[in-house]
């Protein structure tokens, strides 16, 4: 009978030292995966796993070299982050629920509806920081996404917008082999109409003409912000209807085990924090219009 000599894979100390960090969670799994394959060994030699074996190293060295870059700008990713997770689905979600543990609806929470109206306003300021007027700001490429190491990332996720002058911005990556993705990306932004190029050398600095906007062009800007600010209005103002529809069944008696004196005094919070949001929403709007207006 032939005898199939037992192969051994000694283990990469580097591999424990990855496994710990917090940051790299990924490569302790994959240690783990490994572990199970030496168990079945039998089975393993019968297979031609070296081009496979190849083949994880090259994607380990990838994932890598994409988690040390996303591990020395872990801040300004996180920030990114936050910024998506409020927006989409939630913020388009008008509706109020509150129920109990037996499925019965309650009252609104003027804590909830409130929370609501507020995502409706992260969502306007967001649009608001990719439109300029007199003066350009970092927060104009926030909504920039570039496609690098075979993912979409925040532009601050690899690089550092830099203003220099109002007629002048740099970008300075940090991996200078991404420049070409960085300059492609700002280029390719809506509403932008930039055309970026890359600083001679090599350095990974990506240099954006800012274009002066004419007089014109930012009163039509001032319009498409009062615009998007109505669309929000109606927005939280569809929030407060949800909200006021389950307060009207409390008035009618028709929630158990709620006063109406309970459901009076939550429609006079619900109207409270609806007008405190517009008003917040107001002065967000006035600010950005005039900024547009100055030189």
């Amino acid at each position: 009978m032939l005898h199939i000599p037992q192969p051994t894979f000694p283990l990469n100390n580097n591999t424990h030292a990855y496994a710990s960090s917090g940051s790299i969670r990924l490569f302790g799994r994959k240690a783990s995966k490994m572990g199970h394959h030496i168990e079945s060994l039998d089975e393993m030699a019968h297979k031609d796993s070296r081009e496979e074996a190849r083949t994880r190293r090259e994607e380990k060295k990838k994932k890598s070299k994409k988690a040390r870059l996303s591990a020395s700008k872990e801040s300004a990713a996180a920030a990114d982050d936050d910024d998506e997770a409020g927006s989409d689905d939630e913020v388009n979600d008008e509706s109020i629920e509150n129920v109990d543990a037996d499925g019965n609806q309650m009252l609104p929470e003027s804590a909830t509806v409130r929370s609501k109206m507020l995502m409706v306003i992260a969502s306007i300021e967001r649009s608001f920081s990719s439109i300029r007027g007199g003066e350009a700001t970092p927060e104009l490429f926030d909504a920039v996404r570039v496609s690098a190491y075979g993912e979409i990332v925040p532009l601050s996720s690899v690089g550092q917008v830099i203003i220099e002058d109002a007629q002048r911005a740099t970008i300075s990556c940090y991996d200078p082999s991404v420049a070409n993705d960085v300059r492609d990306a700002v280029r390719d932004m809506p509403g932008l109409s930039l055309n970026p190029y890359l600083e001679e050398g090599g350095s990974g600095v990506v240099i954006i003409p800012i274009p002066r906007v004419s007089e014109e062009t930012r009163k039509e800007i001032v319009k498409e912000l009062g615009r998007q600010a109505e669309n929000g209005r109606q927005r939280i103002r569809k929030i407060r209807r949800s909200a006021m529809d389950i307060v009207k069944k409390g008035k009618d008696g028709k929630l158990e085990g709620i006063s109406k004196d309970d459901a009076f005094r939550v429609g006079k919070e619900v109207d409270s924090v609806t007008e405190e949001v517009l008003s917040l929403l107001n002065g967000i709007v006035d600010k950005k219009q005039k900024s547009v207006m100055e030189d």
